[in-house]
């Protein structure tokens, strides 16, 4: 009995001491979780910073890639380009020769509109002699069918002539993008009081335009319509853009220069040789040599 009170004197109860070792025990691991959850944490200036990281490299790369999208719509689009060349050859030589064309032959024309279809709900093609059939309607059996009509659409072009100015309906921008490409009138017509319609009638085919990226499914060029400036015209593009233009009356002001110079400022064109290459924006004021649309010998040649 005296040794047992004599442990209870001299020291603390064994319960007592396991108790406050237990509490001891439970405060460090509460004191160490609650520091490291301190330092798990973000502040909100480490947030702000993180933030502010990530939108500057964000800036840094979206321009890479708008440019990575821009050339791989060229190179698609060159690509179209060259299938067309291919097909409209392969036409020729199987017609004598010569692009496809209507009316008369002491007046020959190229088809000047821009629907494969009567309306969005058809499913049945236009006749390449129908007066409202695109002139890429004429060569879509060497690309398959009406099914390789995607030869005829950039992939850069959102909005292109969609007949407003002359009443035509409402159809969306979707039903016109397969004839986003426009072919030069002047290469099917009357040239010093003959008619032409073969290739070999262009005499300088490395210099002239057979299409290229456009808002008119076939342009004149002459009455502001391409990229090309005529003697005695002020600014290219007239038609369409300026005071009482098509664009302003019809499409919302809308900027149809870059639909013709669709590609980083620059105009995919395919020359009658079968030679591709862009011509640059300038600005409204300076437009390419006429003479590549005309089919004359050129001051200047196509780079």
């Amino acid at each position: 009995m005296g040794r047992v009170l004599g442990t209870i004197s001299t020291g603390e109860l064994p319960w007592r001491s396991e108790a406050k070792g237990s509490k001891v025990k439970n405060a460090k691991q509460q004191t160490n979780g609650s520091r490291f959850g301190r330092r798990a944490a973000f502040t909100l200036i480490e947030l702000l910073v993180v933030i502010a990281i990530i939108a500057i490299l964000a800036g840094m790369l979206l321009p890479a890639l708008s440019r990575a999208k821009s050339m791989g719509q060229m190179a698609r689009c060159a690509s179209n380009l060259h299938q067309i060349y291919l097909g409209v050859t392969m036409y020729a030589d199987d017609f004598g020769g010569s692009f496809h064309s209507i009316g008369p032959r002491t007046a020959p024309e190229i088809p000047n509109d821009g629907q494969w279809f009567s309306n969005p709900t058809s499913k049945v093609p236009l006749t390449q002699n129908d007066s409202m059939a695109y002139w890429g309607v004429a060569y879509a059996n060497y690309f398959g069918g009406i099914g390789g009509r995607g030869a005829f659409r950039c992939p850069g072009a959102k909005i292109v002539d969609e007949w407003l100015d002359v009443g035509r309906p409402k159809y969306g921008h979707e039903f016109w993008l397969n004839s986003s490409l426009g072919i030069n009138s002047s290469l099917v017509g009357i040239a010093n009081g003959k008619a032409h319609t073969k290739l070999s009638d262009i005499v300088y085919p490395t210099s002239t335009v057979f299409c290229q990226d456009a808002v008119e499914q076939k342009f004149e060029g002459s009455d502001g319509d391409a990229a090309g400036q005529w003697p005695g015209m002020k600014t290219i593009l007239g038609e369409w853009m300026g005071t009482g233009a098509i664009s302003p009356r019809y499409y919302n002001n809308y900027p149809f220069q870059w639909e013709v110079f669709r590609h980083r400022q620059r105009c995919q064109t395919l020359w009658v040789m079968g030679n591709i290459s862009s011509i640059r924006w300038q600005g409204f004021n300076k437009g390419c040599d006429y003479r590549w649309y005309t089919g004359e010998l050129p001051v200047e040649q196509p780079r």
